[in-house]
């Protein structure tokens, strides 16, 4: 046996070659997959169908043992532990996320009434993950992939740090939709933990954040017009439903960014690239944006990028075939599956329109 002092503070006990771990919860779980999904004897929750394609089989057949953490009402009582532990003989329970003044007694609690090892590794921000992959190399025994990991994100990171610093104030105005009903379109606000990479990447011209949701805040028609971004990231649909209204209504047409095909849906597979949670993945939406918007900048090829990420974090080999499928709104030159034949409406007379149908319903601009 050996100890380790996790990112906490708590002096945790745990074998020297540690293979049986479970997730805390699903950030968790895509953090410990990309270490190694041998080490998994549980799982978080159970994977989509979108997932299952990606994801080790052997995983598809564990036990769920739910999360200690989050919105999501817990599984992981007292009792359901210890049930899980005599079944799976679990070395070290992981949770993986933003530390909070809780965290520490609820831990020592948990362990105390359990007898079962936990530990937690920080990994909120972008900067936190090349520190995270070595610890957990550490804390697992995975000391040469983590070093692995650890030293792809550095340097991916470095790569982005000069770029911005050249790009400087020329940066790119964007929005991220996450939904759309009717007039009401959901987005995330700049500052939001959600818009890390948005914010970094471009001018996040949604304000700022009013709910920690990684739905964001809801807005109009007319609050986009007059925000007019340059480009416009939606969120991903199984059958493309947000990206096809952008490119086919006509008021969305008006926006500059629509004419112009600076419109992108975010690639899902395993995991959305920038939510759901938002974890290491998001370094792919980084990767696929940067370049995406300012390809003098990020000069390399998409294609060879983002297959690299897949082989070295999901473990998974990307064909020519699935990666076209995966990011097939997410490159230059796209279409949506249905069109309109209706023209843009210019978008002063948009915005003159709305605001006299605000006038009549007695609403204020």
């Amino acid at each position: 046996m050996r100890t380790f002092v996790d990112d906490i503070g708590r002096e945790v006990t745990l074998p020297v070659e540690v293979d049986a771990v479970s997730p805390s919860g699903p950030l968790a779980q895509i953090v410990l997959y990309s270490l190694d999904p041998d080490l998994f004897v549980s799982v978080a929750s159970e994977f989509s169908d979108i997932q299952k394609k990606y994801i080790d089989p052997r995983l598809l057949t564990l036990p769920v043992t739910g999360q200690f953490y989050g919105s999501k009402a817990s599984t992981m009582n007292p009792e359901s532990i210890m049930a899980m532990d005599r079944e799976l003989n679990i070395d070290v329970v992981l949770d993986i996320g933003e530390a909070k003044e809780t965290m520490k007694p609820d831990l020592d609690d948990i362990s105390g009434k359990t007898n079962v090892t936990f530990a937690f590794i920080t990994q909120n921000t972008l900067d936190d993950i090349p520190g995270s992959y070595l610890k957990l190399g550490a804390l697992l025994s995975r000391e040469e992939q983590g070093q692995r990991l650890s030293n792809y994100t550095s340097s991916l990171l470095a790569e982005f740090d000069a770029g911005m610093t050249t790009i400087g104030d020329t940066r790119k105005s964007l929005i991220y939709v996450t939904a759309i009903d009717g007039n009401s379109v959901s987005m995330v606000g700049n500052g939001s933990y959600h818009a890390e990479v948005i914010d970094y990447v471009g001018n996040n011209v949604v304000p700022s954040a009013a709910s920690g949701s990684g739905m964001g805040d809801e807005y109009t028609m007319e609050d986009i017009l007059q925000m007019n971004p340059d480009f416009i990231i939606v969120s991903h649909t199984t059958d493309h439903a947000y990206y096809n209204r952008i490119m086919s209504d006509p008021m969305w047409q008006s926006l500059p960014a629509v004419k112009n095909g600076n419109v992108y849906e975010v690639p899902e597979g395993p995991y959305n690239w920038m939510r759901g949670p938002p974890s290491v993945q998001r370094l792919l939406s980084m990767i696929w944006m940067g370049n995406l918007m300012y390809p003098d900048v990020f000069d390399y090829s998409i294609d060879s990028r983002v297959k690299e990420f897949y082989s070295l974090f999901f473990h998974y080999d990307l064909t020519d075939a699935e990666l076209n499928e995966l990011m097939i709104y997410a490159k230059p030159g796209a279409s949506p599956v249905s069109t309109t034949t209706q023209s843009p409406v210019p978008i002063i007379g948009v915005l003159a329109g709305l605001a006299m149908a605000a006038v009549f319903a007695g609403r204020r601009l």
